[in-house]
């Protein structure tokens, strides 16, 4: 798993996507903060009943953009 931040930049479907990511402390979800430029930063979780990553609501970015990051954030660091 991601250790507390990382930088992003990547290309999905000819788009490229920069930013950063960041865990922040949360009692129940193994969390982080994705912040990316000309998007509305976000959060996403582990959910730990369902064993699936899940993305706050107000993440208006492409589903495949969302998938590549939680692949970087869940690689064993």
């Amino acid at each position: 798993m991601l250790e507390n931040y990382s930088t992003l930049q990547f290309i999905v479907r000819g788009k490229m996507f920069k930013g950063f990511c960041m865990r922040i402390q949360d009692d129940f979800h193994e969390t982080y903060a994705v912040v990316l430029d000309g998007y509305h930063s976000f959060c996403v979780w582990m959910d730990n009943k369902s064993s699936k990553w899940c993305a706050s609501k107000n993440a208006a970015i492409d589903p495949d953009a969302l998938d590549e990051i939680i692949s970087r954030i869940s690689l064993p660091a």
